[in-house]
């Protein structure tokens, strides 16, 4: 029997067929909860994803674990999921149920509407489920003074006050990795960093998610996790998870150092505005042999209407020193955005050629409205129509909106364009 049982919910189909190539890195977040807690309670964590786990077999662990506590994390596209697994542990051991994560961080009234869930937690889960376990399983203090739960309220669902962010970073314990089955995912080693994004993109949940505040942690204190993840475990790369790695140049720069002394290998994400030559050049010497870029559209119009911050010529420049310097850009693409028509629809196509030419890995998504993007919240104003609700379609890869200029038929020949462009062969540009 165990007190706390942190529970990552399967794919849904068809991603479930393809998991070793969805699911690459363990569960960080439910891994910071597990670290957190561990020092009062004992916790399993259950990467059912990962492991592509039937109901059945869920069902099987949780009845063996007997845990007084299941939480479950949630993505859109793993809503329903989750909710069938708050199912089957109010049924199997009348756990108490708690949801949290990106979805019903914003939906959280929603997901209080069915009976199987007690209690969401909203934004940052550390703090707020060591409290809401201290009151559960403890009876230190009340679920009423636990900030940052939703639960029902006389039968009503209910918002406490929001739990104050997390600003010290570093005095959070490392997460919990050795709980997951780290043999089983193509990226053992993720970091974090930091936490939220400075940027707007309208598309993106980062900063609703993070509470607004962009937050690092010292170099220092990544250094030392860092050290502890290639003590224990020796994995061929490093995954900077980061939303942007590189906001602070200096930090990033002190960092830098810190694995070149490692010695370690290791990719990250980034924007094209917050990167220059000597950082990438520095970022090259210290092992980082790949950066991923948002560039989203090969339109100004449209990447001006997104709120993305940057243009067509910092993404060509950036691309251009990568490869000079040793790394290997990768650029992400998404399609449709609210202003796109066949016009930017071919800029962007445009676009992808020339820099594939340059060195350039492609990947293209569909654009999916997230709950807590401003393109979610405004989906009206933005033109957008949803063409389904249901949750599991909401993968990035399965349309979902169509816009006041593209149809659905129009959303999916541009996707299978542009998503054409980014698998065939283009050789580089060699002079």
């Amino acid at each position: 029997m165990v007190d706390v049982l942190l529970v990552q919910p399967p794919l849904p189909p068809p991603m479930n067929a393809y998991v070793n190539d969805v699911v690459l890195t363990p569960p960080l977040g439910l891994c910071y909860i597990a670290s957190c807690l561990r020092k009062e309670f004992e916790v399993e964590i259950l990467d059912s994803a990962i492991l592509n786990l039937t109901f059945h077999e869920i069902k099987d662990k949780v009845r063996k674990a007997a845990p007084k506590v299941v939480g479950i994390s949630t993505s859109t596209h793993t809503y329903k999921n989750a909710l069938s697994i708050a199912e089957i542990a109010k049924k199997t051991t009348g756990s108490y149920t708690v949801l949290g994560g990106p979805h019903v961080t914003f939906t959280a009234k929603e997901a209080l509407k069915h009976p199987e869930v007690d209690f969401v937690i909203r934004n940052e889960g550390e703090i707020t489920m060591l409290e809401l376990c201290r009151a559960l399983l403890k009876n230190e203090g009340s679920i009423e003074a636990v900030k940052g739960v939703s639960y029902r309220r006389n039968g009503v669902p209910f918002d406490n006050p929001p739990q104050p962010l997390i600003y010290e970073l570093d005095a959070l314990p490392f997460p919990a990795r050795e709980l997951t089955p780290l043999h089983l995912y193509k990226i053992p080693a993720s970091i974090v960093t930091s936490r939220g994004c400075p940027s707007s993109c309208i598309f993106c949940a980062a900063k609703a998610m993070s509470g607004g505040a962009y937050r690092v942690r010292s170099p220092v204190n990544v250094i030392e996790e860092v050290k502890q993840i290639y003590e224990k475990i020796n994995p061929p790369f490093l995954f900077v998870a980061d939303d942007t790695f590189t906001v602070f140049e200096e930090r990033t720069k002190q960092i830098c150092v810190g694995l070149r002394d490692l010695g370690v290998r290791w990719v990250c994400e980034s924007r094209v505005n917050t990167v220059n030559r000597r950082l990438i050049s520095l970022m090259s010497q210290s092992g980082c042999f790949a950066i991923q870029f948002g560039v989203e559209s090969g339109s100004q119009k449209i990447l001006d209407s997104i709120k993305k911050g940057i243009t067509l010529n910092q993404v060509k420049k950036v691309v251009q020193w990568c490869v000079d310097e040793g790394v290997q850009p990768v650029c992400s693409f998404m399609v449709p955005h609210p202003e796109d028509d066949w016009n930017t629809i071919m800029e962007t196509e445009g676009l992808m050629k020339e820099l594939k030419k340059m060195g350039a890995q492609l990947y293209v998504s569909l654009t999916t409205p997230f709950p807590g993007t401003t393109l979610y919240t405004n989906a009206e104003k933005f033109g957008i129509e949803f063409l389904t609700e249901d949750t599991d379609e909401y993968n990035l890869a399965t349309p979902v909106i169509r816009t006041r200029h593209l149809s659905a038929e129009d959303v999916e020949r541009a996707f299978d364009r542009l998503a054409a462009i980014s698998k065939e062969t283009i050789p580089a540009e060699t002079s």
